[in-house]
């Protein structure tokens, strides 16, 4: 299913972080295009679930995985493919361990992978070639959680209230662990890549997009928009 607005989010959460990467003086709050896409990330996923259910009463898992699996590895080895025969060019130090990272990215544990190896996401010059795959481990990561969690709520909800009222609540619960586990960390001294890179600590925006999905659907979601836009619009030709 293809949604035009979600297209818009992308490309300003991707402009976001490519700002926040080469002026980062400029825009230091620009990392949070990542969050703004995990948001809606987990607003439409979540949403699409709900209304698989609506329509057909049930929610088929294999079909779900199936459709994730052919929109994010493909690209993915298309990606590892094409930045191989660069690494001649670069500096040394990011290839280091070249076929660890890849190994990483492969099995979507990037994350893990640059905690456990002191990597820094912020860091002015990068040492690991494939450290942005941070956030696609995070993401598939949700997806297979959700994607079983939401499949075992709809086995026992009747109606698409009772599905979206399960999913609130599991969502809240979720949002309110992981933003606790950042702020436990923080406190305990946890370094900035620890609560950065986990899943556990940065799954929260998913969780946001996931409780937004429950109270409006894409259809909602899209003529709210639409008149935002609209409203946006002719302000601006009043004021010309």
């Amino acid at each position: 299913m293809r949604i035009k607005w979600f297209s818009m989010v992308r490309v300003t959460g991707l402009l976001l972080v490519l700002l926040y990467h080469f002026f980062q003086k400029l825009f230091p709050g620009g990392f949070l295009g990542v969050d703004v896409f995990f948001t809606f990330s987990g607003f439409l996923i979540t949403a699409l679930l709900i209304d698989e259910f609506s329509q057909s009463k049930k929610i088929e898992l294999l079909a779900f995985f199936r459709r994730r699996f052919y929109r994010i590895v493909p690209p993915v080895i298309v990606m590892v493919l094409v930045v191989m025969p660069f690494t001649f060019l670069i500096r040394r130090d990011f290839v280091a361990g070249i076929g660890t990272q890849i190994a990483a990215v492969m099995g979507f544990v990037t994350n893990f992978y640059e905690m456990m190896t002191g990597g820094s996401y912020e860091a002015q010059f990068i040492p690991h070639l494939f450290v942005h795959n941070w956030s696609l481990a995070v993401e598939v990561h949700y997806y297979l959680l959700w994607g079983l969690a939401v499949w075992f709520l709809a086995q026992y909800c009747k109606t698409a209230g009772q599905l979206r009222g399960s999913i609130f609540l599991l969502s809240s619960f979720g949002l309110l662990i992981s933003f606790l586990s950042m702020f436990i960390g923080s406190l305990l001294g946890l370094s900035f890549s620890e609560l950065y890179f986990s899943t556990w600590t940065h799954i929260y925006p998913f969780f946001v997009g996931s409780i937004l999905a429950t109270l409006t659907g894409i259809k909602q979601m899209t003529g709210l928009l639409k008149k935002i836009i609209r409203s946006w619009s002719l302000r601006r030709e009043r004021v010309s």
